[in-house]
């Protein structure tokens, strides 16, 4: 019994700081023990993955250099990359199933229609397959050579399926083989057959009607303001032969045109008037017959108004009004009012693609011929625009147009001959020589497209 209660006794007695600090330490060292064997167990794990990677990636690289021996019956002595991925040539495909081209351009532009050119898909170099096929995300739609929109490789890989073609291999048939693979030269990328020549050089059968105002920046001169009101009509006749009418209303304002009244008041002896003249002159209105084949169209228009077309290249305008002279480009003003009653001027304009060119020609308004050369129709993210250059003898000026949006709306009645609407209701129009000297006009245009504009056209 003595000894049970001794027991009992030390039993309750409390550990010393020292048989504590014991017991912590212990505890201490075993949770570090336990912490190195975690990390070295992690550690080991985590090799043992990367030489299984390794292995799976060394044997990957091995089967697919099997594979390129065996289709080319030689050893493949191209260098891989460290990751075994390597680097296919690009490819420039020939687009011609019309379908394909459509479904295409539908997907890249939901809300315009396809307009005429050649196409080609470009895809990029990108890794290198197994099956020795180069793979790139992104595919790029190019229209005469030009970049039109670009698309995930795997809506075009659907929409080449969808094709026609698909009954004749499809494109991934065609995309194969090395002579297939190859980026040829620009030059050699276009199709320079008869019927693609005529292609890009025909003349769009529609309608236009536009309504704007411009403001002219004239040396010596307030600024010339004007106001227009266009119409124009083409139709294809006999094939791919051409005629169309125009109808203009322009009505100037201040400027050169309030000068040159106020000038014509004391011309050659005259009283001046009392009265102070309109800041508006009166509305003038022409027209204008035009011809055409594919590539070439002349039209001859009514010219008589007080200031012709390109009034604002003429450096010396005021002056050459206040003393009824001829200026380095215009030579209309030289009598006792500024009109040409029954003046006809003549345009000879030419395109191919994107390219035109036009020569102006007015002897009775126009002291030289006014050249114009533009690209046109250039697509763009709000629309589409235009730039280029216009030249009177040793007179140049720069041009840039553009249409924001180039928006384009369907109406399907009559089912036979549904039609096409063009709208731009910003089009901006900038033709610059110095900071005294351009011109600038704001507009909104509608342009309506019908097959029966184009009967019995092509």
């Amino acid at each position: 019994m003595a000894a049970l209660g001794a027991m009992a006794q030390g039993k309750d007695t409390p550990e010393s700081d020292a048989e504590l600090e014991v017991r912590y330490q212990k505890m201490v060292a075993q949770r570090e023990a336990l912490a190195k064997q975690r990390a070295l167990a992690a550690a080991a794990a985590e090799a043992a993955e990367a030489e299984a990677r390794e292995k799976a990636a060394r044997g990957q690289r091995d089967r697919a250099k099997a594979e390129r021996e065996t289709r080319a019956g030689a050893p493949d002595v191209q260098t891989a990359s460290p990751d075994g991925a390597g680097s296919g040539p690009a490819q420039i495909l020939d687009l011609t199933d019309s379908l394909l081209i459509a479904r295409a351009w539908e997907t890249l532009f939901p809300d315009s229609s396809l307009p005429a050119g050649e196409y080609q898909i470009l895809i990029p170099a990108g890794p290198e397959l197994s099956t020795g096929r180069s793979y790139s995300a992104t595919v790029y739609l190019l229209r005469n050579g030009t970049e039109a929109g670009h698309m995930d490789r795997s809506a075009w890989e659907t929409l080449s399926t969808m094709s026609s073609n698909e009954s004749e291999g499809g494109w991934a048939e065609a995309m194969e083989g090395p002579e297939r693979q190859d980026v040829p030269l620009l030059w050699k990328s276009f199709k320079w057959e008869g019927h693609t020549l005529l292609d890009w050089a025909e003349w769009p059968g529609e309608a236009t009607a536009g309504m704007g105002t411009a403001v002219s920046s004239i040396p010596s001169s307030k600024p010339q303001i004007q106001r227009d009101i266009d119409f124009t009509w083409s139709q294809k006749l006999y094939g791919h032969f051409l005629l169309g009418g125009e109808l203009h209303r322009i009505q100037f304002g201040g400027g050169l045109t309030r000068m040159g009244a106020a000038v014509a008041d004391t011309s050659f002896g005259k009283s001046p008037l009392v009265l102070s003249h309109d800041f508006w002159s009166e509305a003038d209105w022409s027209w204008g017959l035009a011809a055409g084949v594919p590539g070439l169209k002349y039209t001859l228009s009514l010219a008589s108004g007080p200031l012709p077309r390109y009034f604002w290249m003429e450096p010396g305008a005021a002056a050459a009004i206040r003393q009824h002279k001829s200026g380095r480009v215009v030579n209309q003003w030289k009598g006792t009012v500024m009109e040409r009653e029954g003046n006809l001027s003549h345009t000879l304009d030419a395109r191919l693609g994107i390219l035109r060119y036009g020569f102006h020609f007015d002897s009775d308004a126009y002291r030289v011929p006014i050249q114009t050369f533009a690209l046109d129709d250039l697509p763009a993210v709000f629309g589409t625009w235009g730039a280029g250059l216009v030249m009177a003898s040793d007179i140049l000026a720069t041009r840039v147009w553009m249409d924001i949006p180039d928006a384009s709306l369907r109406l399907g009645m009559p089912k036979a001959y549904p039609s096409r609407f063009r709208i731009a209701f910003l089009h901006l129009d900038l033709a610059y020589r110095n900071l005294r000297n351009f011109n600038l006009g704001v507009s909104v245009r509608v342009k309506v497209e019908n097959p029966i504009m184009n009967r019995p056209g092509a």
